[in-house]
């Protein structure tokens, strides 16, 4: 499997980053990566806080920015020494999602990291936090980091609807995690269940459908990992129910530290669509989420 090279991650400096810089930290050592961390500091909201402390904004600008600075930079000679990994640190100004997604692309970054919430917990309700906003809009593999877990993952569930992206996240999961038992997990949903009850079918014909729905799904997922390297020998199942909330169920079931989903997989028919299958899982579970697409063409 390829290695990871660049690892980067964001912090504001809270509590949820924290957990999302030492998971980082932890796969840039296992990797033998390099860990990159950055702050952003939104324009806007730097000037009008600048503004309203007194009547020189620019020289308490500068002083915020040293400040963020010094902080960060103490914070990557920690990492550094702790983890025993070349760390680059970046404060960054503007818009943060469109920051880090600019400084990704310009340092060749193979994974970014975010945590679930930052410290404006009111803003992230309203408006989108910035991991939602870098999930929906960027390609690049992503991973939402929730738990606190310190060790190295070892129960995956890659959740998959043979789309490409599917494939990609199967791949992925063997690259991130290649000492993990990896469980790949199709959701068979019966087509129209609803309607076939209003439009009278007795439950056992129903109930018929579904079992032969879920026989498809198994002669389906076996060839689709057929066409994968290293995915012989992956445990495999399908399991009948609502997607977000099977998976969900069956992360805990399986007692998975790390889910992995492809982005734009054949249920994600918008990616700014609130309801999407991937949001809703981001919602619901608990625990860590590696998101990822194939390369727009």
């Amino acid at each position: 499997m390829t290695p990871l090279f660049h690892i980067l991650v964001a912090t504001d400096f809270s509590g949820c980053a924290a957990r999302a810089v030492d998971r980082a930290a932890r796969l840039a050592h296992d990797h033998h990566a390099t860990l990159h961390l950055v702050h952003v500091m939104d324009g806007l909201l730097l000037q009008m806080f600048a503004s309203t402390l007194d009547e020189q904004p620019l020289t308490t600008e500068q002083r915020l920015l040293e400040s963020a600075r010094s902080r960060l930079k103490e914070l990557a000679d920690l990492l550094a020494k702790r983890f025993g990994v070349p760390v680059k640190d970046e404060v960054l100004i503007g818009r943060i999602h469109a920051q880090v997604d600019e400084y990704a692309t310009t340092h060749a970054i193979d994974l970014a990291v975010f945590g679930a919430h930052g410290e404006n917990f009111v803003r992230d309700v309203f408006v989108g936090s910035t991991a939602s906003k870098f999930l929906r809009k960027g390609r690049r593999p992503t991973l939402v980091a929730r738990s606190d877990e310190k060790r190295p993952y070892h129960q995956v569930l890659v959740a998959v609807d043979f789309s490409p992206a599917s494939r990609l996240a199967i791949e992925w999961a063997l690259r991130i995690a290649p000492q993990a038992t990896v469980h790949v997990l199709h959701v068979s949903e019966l087509p129209f269940e609803g309607k076939m009850r209003y439009a009278g079918i007795k439950e056992e014909e129903i109930a018929k459908y579904r079992r032969q729905a879920e026989q498809d799904a198994r002669r389906t997922l076996d060839a689709f990992l057929a066409g994968i390297d290293g995915a012989a020998g992956l445990r495999r199942s399908v399991v009948d129910g609502p997607p977000s909330r099977t998976i969900a169920a069956q992360a805990q079931f399986r007692h998975a530290d790390l889910v992995v989903m492809g982005k734009r997989g054949k249920l994600e028919f918008d990616e700014f669509l609130l309801g999407s299958v991937t949001l809703r899982v981001l919602e619901e579970i608990d625990r860590d989420l590696l998101l990822v697409a194939p390369t727009a063409t």
